[in-house]
């Protein structure tokens, strides 16, 4: 997770089940909450991706005025991160998901 955390230049990164729980986390910032939150996000996403036909949910984030959020998703494990509010999100959440293999 450090070395994620300081490739990616994020406030803190961290490693969860499916189930939103923190297995391993780096940096500053409340991983468990993080990784909670994701999780029930992505069920919510999933369900959006199978009306669209869109296919199996890998990465996505979020970002507002003041912070932005990655998510990675590979099987049954997920890796989120939290960082300053970026322009380009995209390129910090490739950069996680390729991190996160």
């Amino acid at each position: 997770m450090d070395a994620i955390l300081k490739e990616l230049k994020v406030q803190g990164v961290a490693r969860s089940s499916e189930a939103g729980e923190a297995l391993d986390s780096a940096g500053n910032f409340d991983a468990e909450t993080l990784c909670a939150v994701a999780s029930v996000c992505a069920g919510q996403l999933r369900e959006i991706g199978n009306v669209l036909d869109a296919g199996r949910l890998e990465r996505w984030y979020l970002v507002t005025e003041q912070q932005a959020y990655y998510v990675s998703e590979r099987g049954s494990t997920r890796v989120v991160a939290a960082g300053e509010a970026v322009k380009n999100a995209e390129a910090t959440s490739k950069a996680l998901h390729r991190a996160a293999r």
